[in-house]
């Protein structure tokens, strides 16, 4: 029992970390209103650098969801999402019955990607950034068919963008998008589109999607993406393989390229009854 008070959230706790925000001040709390970034993302910036800063130590506990939604003005699910990306990187632990515990003042992990639904996409992409590199119509290689279920020699748009969280920051992903020749007339579109492209595809194109798959692959990084990743020779990356289909069939394919030591991808997968 004497653990158990230990390891649970106290009054005596919960005051704590009351007054601590309170000494830390406004600035520390509530990004500007300049800041147009997602909510979640906002709260998750100001709880992230209270860790750092030491106003929750490691081994404290963070605030309650219903004191953070009361104190940001904002509903209980985006807490949750604030939360759960700091559980991501590695920085707090959360366990019923006990709260959110501090277990590191930084993040534990380069970059992790959690994604259970398409919309979980769609928010990665506007919360990241893209450059295209290139676009260009190509024949289809027998490796590529194989796995776009395609003819070897078949024309396809090639796409090849790079993505980062932060412009010119370290680059998190290089992705090789392929888009069938009956819808090749998107490509000049892409780079002033906001959010995924295959929501932009499917928008212009007025196929409703049905389906998306995704396979994940270990593999060496491919050559011609070591400089840019800045990898050695025998670094292996995880490579992401994401199709969207409508009934016309697939729509846009895309192969993502993460290095292995700086990328872990999370899935939470529930049991139905």
């Amino acid at each position: 029992m004497k653990a158990g008070r230990a390891a649970g959230r106290t009054p005596e706790s919960r005051a704590q970390a009351r007054s601590a925000v309170r000494s830390a001040g406004r600035s520390a709390a509530i990004p500007a209103p300049a800041d147009d970034s997602p909510r979640y993302r906002q709260i998750l910036k100001t709880l992230t650098e209270r860790v750092a800063q030491g106003v929750y130590p490691v081994g404290s506990h963070v605030p309650t969801e219903s004191e953070l939604c009361d104190e940001f003005d904002v509903s209980r699910y985006t807490v949750r999402a604030a939360l759960s990306h700091l559980v991501e990187h590695g920085m707090v632990t959360r366990r019923k019955g006990i709260g959110t515990v501090v277990i590191a003042a930084h993040s534990q992990r380069a970059y992790q990607q959690s994604i259970s639904s398409l919309a979980d996409l769609f928010q990665f992409a506007l919360d990241t950034y893209v450059l295209i590199r290139s676009s260009t119509m190509v024949e289809l290689t027998e490796d590529i068919a194989r796995t776009l279920g395609a003819a070897p020699g078949e024309r396809w748009l090639q796409v090849d963008s790079v993505r980062w969280t932060a412009p010119g920051g370290t680059p998190i992903c290089c992705t090789s998008s392929f888009i069938p020749e009956r819808l090749a007339w998107v490509g000049p579109e892409l780079p002033d589109c906001v959010g995924p492209f295959y929501a932009h595809i499917e928008e212009r194109s007025k196929e409703p999607l049905t389906h998306a798959t995704q396979e994940i692959r270990g593999e060496r990084m491919p050559a011609h993406l070591r400089d840019v990743f800045g990898a050695d020779d025998d670094a292996i990356a995880l490579c992401l393989i994401r199709q969207y289909f409508s009934a016309e069939g697939v729509q846009i394919a895309s192969f993502n390229w993460h290095p292995a030591d700086s990328f872990s991808y999370r899935m939470q997968i529930e049991r139905k009854r």
